[in-house]
Parts: structure tokens; C-alpha cells; sequence
């Protein structure tokens, strides 16, 4: 039973990661810890938006939190992340260089 517990946990991390936005944004955080406004102004998304975003990655603490003041920072929960993140985007790269190739000898 124990083994379907982790892979419902897996799973319930997969779906956190699942829209672009939540993917832009573990790219913008790979670079250090940043407030709401940071990443609005990074991604032009709406202020709410990327709050509902943070939100639902940090229920899975993907990502972290810090309170300075005023503003919440925010931060990867763990470099694992960013290596899965890396290893998604090679296998993507690869994927559409396959692609191509099956279109360009078609």
C-alpha cells in the first residue's frame, strides 16, 4: 500500500507543476528567492494570477516561503527541483529535434 501512497503524492507533485506559468516560474526562481511583484514584473502576468499560482505550488513545497515586513518571498523548496525541471526540458528538446527530423525526411 505503501507504494501507491508515493505515487499518488508523485502525482499530486506533477499536477502542481502542470501549466506554463508555474514552469516560468520555478525558471525565474532558479535564480535566487523574489517577492510577487518580482515575478509579476518578470512574467507579465497578472499580481493575482501568479498568487494563485504560488499558492498551489506551495502546497506541495515546491515552492517556500519568507515574510520580510510587508512582502512574502518566495523560493524553490529544494534544487531537486530545478533538476527535474532541467531533465522535463532536455526530454522536450529532444523530443521536437526527433520530430523534426521525422518532418524534414517526410
Amino acid at each position: 500500500m505503501r507504494d501507491k501512497e508515493i505515487y499518488q503524492l508523485h502525482a499530486e507533485i506533477c499536477h502542481a507543476l502542470i501549466h506554463p506559468l508555474r514552469l516560468e516560474i520555478i525558471d525565474h526562481l532558479r535564480e535566487g528567492e523574489k517577492s510577487v511583484s518580482q515575478l509579476v514584473e518578470a512574467t507579465g502576468a497578472p499580481q493575482s494570477t501568479i498568487s494563485r499560482h504560488l499558492r498551489k505550488m506551495r502546497v506541495r513545497d515546491i515552492v517556500v516561503t519568507r515574510k520580510e515586513g510587508m512582502n512574502t518571498y518566495y523560493r524553490l523548496g529544494s534544487e531537486r527541483i530545478v533538476a527535474a525541471y532541467d531533465e522535463m526540458h532536455l526530454f522536450v528538446v529532444e523530443s521536437l529535434g526527433a520530430r523534426s527530423e521525422l518532418f524534414a525526411a517526410a
